[in-house]
């Protein structure tokens, strides 16, 4: 019995190898790898930035109102400017005892009342004199501006299209110097990417209009997305 196995098991195997040395070259799928970067330039239009609010009192109510009432200004300063309701967001509200250290003991100084909002500004022409009138308001903090493209969809879409034709571009040119042609894709895959400028230049641009009253300037400059795309194709 096991004879008989080893035998069927043989003659199955020589099969196998006989089908395969069998195969003709037309019945390899040869293919070929290959990536590129698409690349374009988009001018911002957009802005956004958050905003904060922290004040001491003696109490938590004290605090509060105190907050509040700086808050009150930022938010009419805000819609004056055309900023809709949909594009100002609490990101974060806190109260908290606030303590100082002095001769090694700890103190209690007051309680803090602190309040962030996160703003989208749609009108980028106007950002240097919002943050001028928003700067009238003492002791607020005003962080990470970022400047971007609110539809990116377009320039997306046109560097994919050059990155799919720099792929077909490279892997024409690797089966030419192999003296083959390129088939169709087997699989394609995609990366993308857009980068968002922060405008450094933001607290000089306010302290030089502290000293010499002159008016915020932020310069917009340019922005890019990219798509990377893979491609498997055939190659014969």
């Amino acid at each position: 019995m096991k004879q008989k196995r080893i035998v069927v098991i043989g003659v199955l195997i020589a099969i196998v190898v006989l089908l395969s040395s069998c195969m003709s070259n037309k019945d390899l799928v040869r293919t070929i790898e290959v990536s590129a970067t698409g690349e374009v330039t988009l001018t911002p239009d957009i802005a956004s930035f958050s905003i904060q609010v922290s004040e001491l009192g003696k109490t938590t109510s004290e605090a509060q109102n105190f907050a509040n009432e700086k808050m009150a200004q930022l938010l009419s300063i805000m819609r004056k400017n055309g900023i809709e309701e949909k594009d100002i967001k609490t990101t974060m509200l806190n109260l908290r005892p606030n303590y100082q250290w002095i001769e090694g003991k700890q103190y209690l100084e007051g309680q803090v009342a602190s309040q962030t909002l996160s703003v989208t500004l749609r009108k980028l022409e106007n950002l240097g004199s919002l943050i001028d009138q928003l700067g009238e308001v003492s002791g607020i903090y005003l962080n990470s501006v970022m400047l971007d493209k609110e539809d990116k969809s377009i320039g997306l879409e046109e560097a994919r299209q050059q990155a799919v034709q720099k792929a077909l571009a490279k892997a024409e040119l690797y089966a030419k110097g192999a003296q083959m042609q390129v088939g169709k894709p087997i699989t394609i895959s995609e990366y993308s990417t857009a980068s968002n400028p922060y405008n450094s230049r933001l607290k000089m641009a306010m302290a030089s209009e502290a000293a010499y009253d002159m008016a915020t300037e932020i310069p917009a400059g340019t922005m890019s997305v990219t798509s990377t795309v893979s491609m498997v194709l055939e190659m014969y």
